[in-house]
């Protein structure tokens, strides 16, 4: 008897993990790909007289870098 219910309480837990994957609904991903428009294009002109201006501080104990571009 001890036995018995021991395989039935054995069938009945390997059974459970099975059923509740079953149930599960599929799932479907789309990806939509946004493009601009070609009139909203923006084309940057590069000045020659630019220079990248570079700062290093610290902050909590990192080194921060902050780069800026100064143009005359």
């Amino acid at each position: 008897m001890k036995n018995l219910l021991l395989a039935s309480a054995l069938a009945v837990a390997c059974v459970l993990p099975l059923a509740s994957q079953s149930l599960a609904d599929t799932v479907t991903v789309t990806t939509t790909e946004r493009t601009v428009p070609r009139h909203h294009v923006r084309e940057r002109h590069h000045r020659s007289d630019c220079m990248v201006k570079k700062v290093k501080t610290r902050h909590h104990g990192k080194v921060v870098v902050e780069t800026t571009r100064v143009c005359r």
